[in-house]
């Protein structure tokens, strides 16, 4: 008998022959060593697939296929920016909706405030300003819409489309900085 091919001792293995050529194998196996060895071998690695052995990949390996498969991976500055962003656009909103220029938030900020709180109190006394100017423009772009067309334009509609441009004015503001963050790493 010829040697064996390696479907057919691959077939062997799996046991998807019949007996007759199981048997036939089985004896030809027992005769001939380079088919022998070529079927120890098969044995190995079908021990390995079944059983695989795990080894840590060398760090430089793991981080250039985690950068190639997830490239878009945010990093703390941008998370950093949109969290900020996320709570100045807040802020703005309440102030712009609910007008608490006029009312306790800020002295309450500025009792309670110490050294952990100060920049949250600078922000919202930042938010706090632009919101008086942008209010007194506003004021002043009502009286000139109500003396021009006679059109009343309504504090929730303006303070949205304030909103809408300080969010715009942020992003932009945003990205150039993150840019600057990731150009410095």
């Amino acid at each position: 008998m010829e040697c064996l091919k390696n479907k057919t001792i691959q077939e062997y293995i799996d046991k998807s022959l019949n007996r007759y050529e199981q048997s036939i194998i089985r004896d030809h196996l027992i005769v001939c060593e380079k088919c022998r060895a070529k079927y120890e071998q098969f044995k190995k690695m079908e021990k390995l697939l079944i059983n695989p052995v795990y080894k840590e990949p060398p760090a430089k390996i793991e981080k250039f296929v985690m950068n190639r498969l997830f490239s878009k991976i945010p990093t703390y500055s941008s998370i950093f920016v949109l969290i900020s962003l996320s709570f100045i656009s807040l802020v703005s909103w309440v102030y712009i909706y609910f007008d608490f220029d006029n009312n306790s938030i800020i002295q309450a900020f500025k009792l309670t405030s110490n050294s952990t709180f100060n920049w949250i109190t600078s922000i919202i006394t930042a938010i706090s300003n632009i919101f008086s100017s942008v209010y007194a423009i506003f004021k002043v772009l009502n009286k000139l819409f109500m003396i021009i067309f006679n059109v009343n334009i309504g504090t929730q509609l303006f303070g949205l489309i304030i909103l809408s441009i300080f969010i715009s004015v942020f992003y932009f503001v945003s990205r150039i900085v993150y840019k600057k963050l990731k150009e410095h790493n």
